[in-house]
């Protein structure tokens, strides 16, 4: 079994839509608090666009995803 976790984060976009942002192995020890922080940061920064509209203007909500992965099953590669 493999243990995933994401931070899925969602952003209020220049043009008022949803933009989703996703973080995998994030580091979880963090507050809630921080992590609104930092995200917050990361709009400010300014760095994307797409066709003249900043993609995370504003922070709207945050969470962690876990999944679990099992392999049921996995075949070998062979080399020749």
């Amino acid at each position: 079994m493999n243990r995933v976790v994401k931070l899925v984060s969602i952003f209020r976009n220049g043009a008022v839509k949803s933009q989703t942002w996703i973080l995998s192995n994030p580091d979880t020890t963090k507050t809630p608090s921080q992590i609104k922080g930092l995200l917050g940061e990361l709009a400010q920064l300014n760095l994307f666009q797409k066709d003249g509209i900043r993609l995370f203007e504003t922070v709207v909500s945050a969470k962690y995803v876990e999944t679990i992965e099992t392999t049921i099953f996995e075949e070998e590669l062979v080399t020749r």
